[in-house]
């Protein structure tokens, strides 16, 4: 099985890796291997996925080595879950899988490449899409997508009574078009702001310069933040979101994260759109930019011609509530 790099994706993926393997565990489970290959980008996440036997770390920019890593595993099978990423479809075909599965997707031209292609749609949410390649080899869909969190001894912030996570920043081609003006989540933060509340803005390493520029405005208003970048994966980053009382984020991966963990999630979109790239979980709740011009992203990199305007569109009025709606749950 192969599925996109990206944090949000693989988090999804999950719950089709769970149909397979309780697809096998009904037969002859004990003849199959199932084995999930990743990349530097998304073996953190896959990590914490459960269901395949083994991970496989390869490298999409090393063409003779990674070929080489596929056609060593003598595969039977080879599920491709990413979408429209011409590279994989190139790599499904010189796997040497006795049989091949993906994607077709409109204006990709990667769908010839598999023995069986089945059609990506943009009217759907992505885990329903994965769902309709899973079908197509005749595997039922049941699942919903899942971690699997190892123990950790050194609990983050162990002091913290209400936490509240902020994770501003997107990431990927023209990213600033998913981001919300920070001025509204500082009046945000004074809005939930309680007795206790510490919040913890979230990010990744890249983000450390622009995190330390918002805490600073945090301080300047009186509201007590801390920085939070993980260091061994999403290990202590999941710990510290099923603590929290909300998480407020951009969508993106960590927003799937929480939502996927049971931590009660709001995802701010502008671009995008609840029905294709939403959170999923029980308390989890996506906001909408009004207009019927925004909510456009399908492959998320279809910005050209499309409104520059969508995050701003959104209030804090509008957050607040669905904020008000997953802590009620």
């Amino acid at each position: 099985m192969l599925c996109s790099p990206a944090l949000g994706d693989t988090l999804l993926f999950s719950a089709v890796l769970q149909d397979i393997r309780t697809h096998f565990s009904r037969t002859n489970s004990d003849k199959i291997e199932i084995i999930h290959f990743c990349t530097n980008q998304n073996i953190a996440a896959a990590e914490l996925i459960p269901g395949a036997n083994r991970r496989v770390l390869i490298d999409l920019t090393r063409l003779r080595e990674t070929i080489g890593r596929f056609r060593a595993e003598r595969l039977d099978v080879l599920l491709d879950f990413s979408s429209w990423q011409r590279l994989t479809a190139f790599y499904s075909m010189m796997a040497g899988a006795r049989f091949t599965v993906g994607f077709r997707t409109k204006g990709q031209h990667r769908g010839r490449g598999y023995d069986l292609s089945v059609v990506h749609r943009s009217d759907r949410h992505e885990v329903d899409n994965f769902r309709a390649l899973l079908q197509g080899v005749g595997i039922a869909t049941e699942a919903e997508p899942m971690v699997a969190l190892p123990a950790l001894s050194n609990e983050p912030l162990p002091d913290a009574r209400d936490i509240v996570i902020f994770h501003l920043w997107a990431s990927g081609i023209r990213s600033w078009l998913r981001e919300w003006p920070e001025d509204r989540w500082i009046e945000l933060a004074g809005r939930l702001a309680g007795p206790d509340s510490l919040f913890v803005i979230t990010g990744a390493p890249s983000d450390v310069e622009r995190i330390e520029l918002f805490l600073s405005r945090m301080a300047a208003a009186n509201l007590p933040a801390v920085p939070f970048v993980g260091r061994d994966g999403f290990i202590s980053l999941s710990h510290l979101l099923r603590r929290s009382r909300v998480a407020v984020s951009v969508n993106t991966g960590v927003m799937h994260l929480a939502a996927v963990l049971g931590t009660p999630t709001v995802s701010i979109n502008g671009p995008n759109r609840n029905g294709r790239w939403g959170p999923l979980g029980a308390r989890a709740v996506g906001v909408e930019a009004p207009g019927q011009d925004c909510g456009y992203l399908h492959l998320g990199f279809d910005f050209d011609g499309k409104a520059t305007d969508c995050m701003e569109r959104i209030t804090v009025d509008m957050v607040l509530r669905a904020v008000n709606e997953v802590v009620g749950k």
